[in-house]
């Protein structure tokens, strides 16, 4: 049971939530006037934070394994 929910919630968050992200990049890459150095610039910063989060979990997910008994 827990397969199916799980799979039905990615569908939603990356169907249903993320969606208006993506119009929003497709709009960047094919919209007018067609400005790539900004465009750059977002997927930069997006990357970046990205990459901030991920590493962000896993200096919790140490910190907190010190803590915590196994």
């Amino acid at each position: 049971m827990a397969h199916e929910t799980i799979h039905l919630g990615l569908y939603v968050i990356f169907g249903v939530i993320m969606l208006p992200v993506y119009v929003m990049i497709a709009g960047w890459l094919v919209g007018k006037p067609r400005n790539y150095r900004g465009v750059a610039l977002a997927f930069g910063y997006i990357f970046a934070f990205i990459v901030v989060i991920i590493v962000g979990m896993f200096v919790l997910g140490v910190v907190t394994s010190l803590f915590t008994p196994f």
